[in-house]
């Protein structure tokens, strides 16, 4: 298990994350879903230890987790200037005796000898996942991963993300659009106001909607009926 214990932070006094106790079951693929400013990327630096909480803690198992046990594809990467697809990704050590460059690229279509500040951003965000892939850790984390794919590397970003889990990764996954979560995950959890209120399987995915959206429907409803 993954499990979280009395943790809380907060920004210029504000809380934005409060979650006394909630674990994550190993090995399986966990959505996390709430509204703008629930917390969702606050958790995640927390989790791969870019940020550190106010109080309280996230264990791997009963150890602590270290940096080294996550990799993290955040929403927009991070490029050093005049450098080459290829040269990027030699910053990241290959510790997955399986990855092969070639044959992945095969799919992505990158042209890693350019340099990268000539990308789309759709080849930017093929690149950072390129070296998400290269690493070989426990825990991976994708927030927002799908924004600027083109279909074809979503349907790829699909099964990369069934592989990993089948060598026993537990993967957590963010999404402002709910139909690729309900597409990988075993699980997905609802985040409110820092707090984790929910967690929904396979055959509840169908509750989420109506669970996250319902005070928003109802103010949406009163605003736009007298304005259309």
């Amino acid at each position: 298990m993954i499990k979280i214990r009395n943790l809380s932070k907060s920004f210029e006094e504000k809380l934005v994350l409060n979650c006394t106790s909630y674990d994550f079951e190993l090995s399986q693929v966990h959505g996390i879903v709430g509204l703008n400013g629930a917390g969702k990327t606050t958790f995640f630096n927390i989790l791969a230890k870019y940020i550190n909480p106010e109080s309280g803690k996230i264990n791997l198992a009963e150890n602590k987790i270290e940096r080294n046990d996550i990799v993290f594809l955040e929403t927009i990467s991070y490029f050093y200037s005049d450098i080459t697809g290829n040269e990027y990704l030699e910053i990241f050590s290959s510790s997955n005796i399986q990855f092969n460059l070639i044959e992945i690229n095969r799919l992505f279509q990158l042209p890693l000898n350019e340099v990268i500040e000539t990308y789309s951003t759709g080849m930017k965000k093929k690149l950072a996942l390129l070296s998400v892939i290269k690493q070989d850790k426990e825990i991976y984390i994708f927030d927002e991963p799908f924004n600027g794919l083109d279909l074809e590397t979503n349907k790829s970003l699909e099964i990369i993300i069934e592989l990993l889990k089948e060598k026993g990764k537990t993967i957590f996954i963010s999404s402002h659009i709910l139909s690729p979560l309900i597409t990988v995950c075993d699980k997905i959890h609802l985040l409110k106001q820092g707090t984790f209120t929910n967690s929904y399987v396979k055959n509840q995915f169908n509750e989420i909607d109506r669970e996250l959206f319902a005070d928003f429907s109802q103010r949406a409803n009163e605003i736009l009926s007298n304005a259309i």
